[in-house]
């Protein structure tokens, strides 16, 4: 991330003075040359680093010590789920926060209402992951007053729709997504995804609306 500073209307008759612009503007330009630096740095052996990451969620989620992690298959591939098992790119993983009350899942063409957070895997820059987009305003989502986003199941990546057609309104899951099943080796500018990234979001399901059933989709 770029730092800027600006000198705004600086005057000065003292014989010093000259030089103490020179210096604030060379400060600015060693800030702006350091920062650079470390942005360019931030992807550097993305591709590698981002298989290295999924591969470590895929042997917790195998592994299920604690009982709270689902393997996915694609929803886009064959049946035979024994085909895929050595393609940890194939699966979407996800560990369950909460269980919900509901007893219904979206279908393809559905719509959802939904609660989300989406991130990349740590950098240098963002221990957390860089946050490219969520549906509320605030840093962290309020239920009570937040209201969850309109989505039709159809119109989101192959990871988001695969997890979303395995979840039950009121269920609240950890979802990792391969780039595979994201945005593959495509840049998705619009939200400043690099190529090759994994996809992490914290979803909700708030609410299902049936396609061409439920005409009312306002949130009450």
């Amino acid at each position: 991330m770029k730092q800027f500073l600006t000198y705004n209307n600086i005057r000065t008759t003292h014989p010093l003075g000259s030089l103490a612009l020179m210096l604030a503007c060379s400060l600015t330009l060693l800030l702006t040359s350091c920062s650079e630096h470390e942005a360019a740095g931030e992807y550097d052996n993305w591709q590698e680093r981002n298989q290295h990451y999924i591969d470590s969620i895929y042997h917790a989620a195998t592994a299920n010590a604690d009982g709270t992690w689902l393997c996915l298959k694609a929803y886009n591939i064959g049946e035979d789920e024994s085909l895929y098992l050595d393609q940890p790119n194939q699966f979407v993983y996800a560990k369950k926060l909460q269980t919900g009350t509901g007893t219904v899942s979206p279908l393809y063409n559905d719509s959802v209402r939904v609660h989300y957070s989406g991130r990349l895997i740590p950098t240098n820059m963002y221990p957390d992951g860089y946050n490219f987009g969520k549906s509320y305003s605030t840093s962290i989502l309020n239920p009570d007053t937040d209201v969850p986003t309109l989505l039709a199941v159809k119109d989101n990546v192959v990871g988001f729709i695969t997890a979303l057609l395995n979840m039950h309104e009121g269920d609240r899951w950890m979802v990792y997504i391969p780039h595979d099943l994201g945005y593959g080796k495509s840049e998705y500018t619009s939200a400043t995804i690099p190529a090759y990234s994994t996809l992490i979001f914290d979803i909700q399901l708030a609410r299902v609306y049936r396609f061409k059933v439920d005409t009312d989709t306002s949130w009450h």
